[in-house]
């Protein structure tokens, strides 16, 4: 599975300008040391579905650590994985990490977070689930994350952000909002005020949203 995950990453970033080459578990940036990225699959439980860690190293003492789940066994359950990272952190990690903006993929906005000026590459919601409506994203969804991270005590380093929103289907809900891989209250509390659309099977969204200081 190791070898799957290095060729799809390795065609994936190829395709849009970016060259890496294996060292043992790692995927390089040729002729550097950093950034770096590996996937690691871990099998299911029976008919459960796997999970597939991304880790990108942006130094010596920071790491961007992601997971998607995959559905089905073996490697369809890998592949669809990979898609799952290629649809919703890809162009954000591709803009932040290795430079390279595809403004059709992403929004890109400035933004002032204490003293600190940053650029946003803000990824699409991605939906899982509910495939028999549409889902349309309230406006207010990425507003009230941007004002919780206009007041974030943030350093003049690369962050990211992750949203999770999941519509159990039966009036409740799961949030979770992670800023440089912990729990963050003030996203977590910005992304529940939201109204978010209600159905009655199950449905999740995803966001990822990479910060890179202007300074």
């Amino acid at each position: 599975m190791d070898r799957l995950i290095q060729n799809h990453l390795i065609d994936l970033f190829a395709e849009h300008g970016v060259e890496l080459e294996a060292d043992e578990d790692w995927l390089l940036t040729e002729g550097e040391d950093f950034p770096a990225i590996r996937g690691i699959w871990h099998e299911g439980a029976g008919d459960g579905m796997g999970r597939l860690d991304i880790d990108i190293v942006l130094d010596e003492e920071r790491t961007i650590e992601e997971s998607f789940g995959g559905i089905g066994g073996g490697k369809a359950g890998c592949r669809d994985a990979l898609d799952g990272f290629a649809r919703n952190d890809f162009h954000v990690v591709l803009a932040a990490c290795w430079h390279r903006v595809n403004a059709k993929k992403l929004a890109v906005r400035e933004l002032v977070a204490g003293v600190h000026r940053f650029t946003l590459y803000i990824g699409d919601f991605t939906l899982r689930g509910e495939k028999d409506a549409p889902l349309e994203i309230p406006e207010d969804g990425l507003s009230a994350l941007e004002a919780a991270i206009a007041t974030a005590p943030l350093t003049a380093d690369v962050h990211w952000i992750r949203v999770f929103y999941g519509n159990v289907g039966d009036g409740k809900t799961q949030v979770e909002v992670l800023l440089d891989n912990e729990p963050w209250a003030a996203g977590h509390k910005a992304i529940a005020s939201v109204d978010w659309p209600q159905h009655e099977r199950y449905y999740s969204l995803r966001n990822f949203i990479a910060l890179v200081p202007m300074d």
